[in-house]
């Protein structure tokens, strides 16, 4: 009899495999084909299957033969036969109902008053569901053959069953989880249009308060020409730099919006040849050096191609360069120049670094103000004491420009005083043809 039940089990299982091997079948048409199985194993003509759901407190219809029953819950309480089993995790077979006072009378619906309760247990002992059977085929009742069966049954299939369990979570999981994507990709889409529309009107906005500045710049300039008197002419001054300081505050969020600009349009660098960049910032900066009469020492070399963007580089070495020359004291000094070195990390652009620094004779930063320095609107406590105007916004802007280009920027102390802004470039190369690089 033991041999012919292992036969039973290993020919019962093969086809189970078969079933809950299925890559075409759902969760719920899964164990309903097992049911099948089970049901034919142990000649019933009712089976079904329901799984625990702990969190609701309920068991579930999940397979049945009675396809109106699948769907349906009942709470997870021993008043029930299921919900004793799932409760206590024993077993039932109940040879006669109406005699049980345990549970209520089954109706004339059922052949037979006799019925198997089996749990389905995992390996850590908790509760997944039931398997229940009843209405014998050919008989009155059920064996205790037939519970031997079905807890065989129930061993070998409930670790397939919390498997498939798991895999449908899982699945839920991820359609869930793809539905957030899109959700949040909807919300990005939606910020991302407002944020660009915002920037337009406050490129727009900022562009035109351009042209009434500099219609008061001028009219300030005619009324010092026409000549004012002693006590007019502080009063002029007084409007000039406040109308220079706006016209810089201006140039310096119109920037900021062709950063983000470029940033969103996600622009390729280039090739560009960084001397003349730098030699046309420093041209446009000639009237303030000659008026502080200030020294430039240029030592950066020729034919030095870097990647970037013509317009972000000459923001950058503008930004830089303004800086020194405000910093530095009358009859003091300004240092550009460059180095270079093979590159030493493999992300990095190109195979070769440009150090591209300023450097200025001016007060200094003190430490405390190295790193914040390139925070947006953040300036240094001599720079706010001093008479030097600024809007805190400069280096915010190189440190985006650098960074946009896959640089580094800081700042460290100059010899004998001072600062040095430093800029981490890369070398470009033209395929085919080596782009020059500096030589030490």
């Amino acid at each position: 009899m033991q041999n012919n039940l292992h036969t039973d089990i290993a020919l019962f299982l093969r086809r189970m495999m078969e079933v809950l091997a299925s890559r075409s079948l759902s969760l719920a048409e899964k164990l309903d084909h097992g049911g099948r199985l089970i049901q034919a194993e142990v000649r019933s003509a009712q089976a079904s299957v329901m799984l625990v759901d702990e969190q609701a407190g309920q068991l579930k219809v999940v397979a049945a033969t009675r396809k109106e029953i699948v769907g349906m819950v009942q709470k997870l309480t021993p008043d029930s036969v299921s919900g004793y089993v799932c409760t206590t995790k024993k077993p039932l077979l109940i040879k006669n109902i109406e005699v049980d006072s345990r549970f209520a009378c089954r109706t004339k619906n059922y052949r037979t008053m006799s019925l198997i309760s089996v749990p389905l247990l995992s390996q850590e002992n908790d509760i997944i569901g039931v398997i229940n059977v009843s209405d014998k085929i050919d008989a009155d009742a059920f064996s205790e053959n037939d519970l031997a069966l079905l807890l065989e049954y129930a061993q070998w299939i409930t670790p397939l069953i919390e498997n498939l369990c798991f895999q449908d979570k899982l699945e839920q999981e991820k359609i869930r989880y793809q539905d957030i994507a899109r959700e949040l990709e909807i919300k990005q889409q939606e910020l991302l249009i407002a944020s660009q529309e915002r920037a337009e009107l406050v490129q727009m906005v900022v562009h035109d308060f351009k042209s009434p500045l500099s219609a008061i710049i001028s009219n300030l300039d005619l009324l010092d020409y026409l000549g004012a008197n002693d006590a007019q002419k502080p009063i002029i001054e007084t409007a000039f730099k406040g109308a220079e300081n706006l016209l810089e505050m201006i140039d310096d969020f119109l920037h900021l919006a062709r950063l983000d600009e470029w940033q969103q349009h996600g622009n390729i660098s280039q090739v560009v040849d960084f001397l003349p960049v730098v030699q046309a910032k420093t041209t446009e900066l000639l009237p303030s050096i000659t008026a502080k009469n200030l020294t430039l020492e240029n030592i950066c070399p020729q034919d030095v191609c870097v990647l970037g963007d013509p317009v972000l580089l000459g923001h950058l070495v503008q930004n830089l360069l303004s800086n020194a020359v405000k910093y530095t004291p009358e009859n003091g000094i300004v240092r550009i120049g460059m180095k270079h070195w093979p590159s030493r990390r493999i992300g990095d652009p190109s195979q070769h670094v440009v150090k591209f620094y300023v450097e200025d004779t001016g007060p200094g930063i003190d430490d405390t103000f190295k790193e914040r320095i390139f925070d947006k609107f953040v300036r240094t406590d001599s720079a706010m004491q001093s008479t030097v105007k600024g809007t805190g916004i400069g280096l915010f802007i190189c440190r985006k420009i650098v960074t946009m280009l896959k640089g580094k920027i800081w700042v460290e102390d100059a010899e004998p005083q001072g600062s040095r802004f430093c800029v981490i470039l890369f070398a470009a190369t033209d395929e085919g043809m080596p782009c020059p690089l500096i030589h030490n």
